[in-house]
């Protein structure tokens, strides 16, 4: 995927309501979502997966999608961010 076409998609979910308590916010959830998605998109399913699939892609995910700190989401981190997530929040998002 393109670096445009990463950014668009973080953009997309930056229309999903943010639950999580501003304190222990470590990454933006539309970076969060849009990682989540992209690996869906590769067929993974466990965040353990996902969390080392990001590492290996980490230079080109890193900034398109809108991270901001050096280091990648952990499982644990991605996990409690989709819990915090509405599931009609994300689907609305995509399908506008």
């Amino acid at each position: 995927m393109s670096s445009p076409a990463l950014s668009l998609l973080m953009e997309v979910f930056s229309q999903v309501r943010d639950f999580r308590d501003p304190r222990g916010k470590r990454h933006p959830l539309p970076a969060v979502l849009s990682l989540v998605f992209l690996g869906l998109l590769a067929r993974i399913r466990e965040m353990a997966v996902l969390q080392r699939w990001a590492e290996a892609h980490w230079d080109d995910l890193k900034e398109p999608l809108g991270f901001t700190r050096e280091q990648r989401p952990h499982a644990t981190t991605i996990s409690r961010a989709l819990a915090a997530c509405s599931l009609a929040d994300f689907s609305q998002a995509f399908l506008a």
